[in-house]
């Protein structure tokens, strides 16, 4: 849900313009997020302006604009604050995956079926999606968001954790959630749900298929990285 940040969040890529104080600034600013929103839900993003955010928000046109530059930039913040949800939900799902020869195929299957859930709950980040390109501060954000998911499958895999080898684990973590996004971007264009479901089913796969090349090359040890 949309809100303002915490003081100790990941750096953003968007900066508001002015930092609310007072707690009556910040329930502003959270009705400006919540009516961008449901606006990117109800319509298509490029259809939505300051001014519609504003008139959903029950604020004055002057408020959006006192804490964003423009809608690219309303865009940008949310897509950034659905992205830490995101992040949390990775997170969860590495610190419950459990280390062992077969562990991270059911490990990787987690993470992936646990993102789509969140993506198929969250209608506006796959409109976000669409949209991502459209600007240099959005393909910032995107960009931003896909270096910090790698980054963290990389730590992970250059610890030799999931019995990684063969490969460059920034790379492999990168190529991996490239993966990921180009095919829920896809699935953010379709209409049928049945559609969606069958080209997340064919994704699983993929990522299973081309993560098999460089997880469990050597037995790992009890901690899961390989044993000596």
């Amino acid at each position: 849900m949309p809100g303002t940040p915490a003081n100790d969040a990941a750096p953003r890529q968007t900066r508001l313009r002015d930092k609310p104080q007072q707690r009556r600034a910040r329930q502003r600013l959270d009705a400006i997020l919540t009516a961008a929103e449901a606006l990117v839900e109800e319509m298509e993003a490029e259809a939505i302006t300051t001014n519609l955010i504003a008139d959903r928000a029950g604020v004055p046109v002057s408020s959006v604009y006192r804490y964003f530059k423009n809608v690219s930039a309303v865009f940008a913040y949310l897509f950034e604050d659905l992205n830490e949800e995101i992040i949390a939900v990775i997170e969860d799902a590495l610190a419950k995956s459990q280390p062992g020869w077969d562990g991270w195929v059911e490990g990787t299957g987690s993470i992936i079926t646990r993102l789509h859930g969140f993506l198929v709950d969250n209608p506006s980040y796959w409109k976000l999606l669409l949209v991502m390109q459209s600007s240099q501060q959005l393909r910032d954000a995107k960009a931003a968001m896909i270096d910090q998911v790698a980054g963290m499958l990389s730590d992970r895999w250059a610890q030799g954790m999931d019995g990684f080898a063969g490969g460059d684990p920034k790379l492999v973590g990168r190529f991996t959630v490239e993966i990921f996004m180009s095919i829920e971007t896809r699935c953010a264009q379709m209409r049928d749900p049945s559609d969606v479901d069958e080209m997340f089913v064919e994704l699983v796969k993929a990522l299973e298929a081309y993560l098999s090349l460089y997880l469990n090359k050597v037995p790992p040890g009890p901690d899961g990285r390989p044993a000596d």
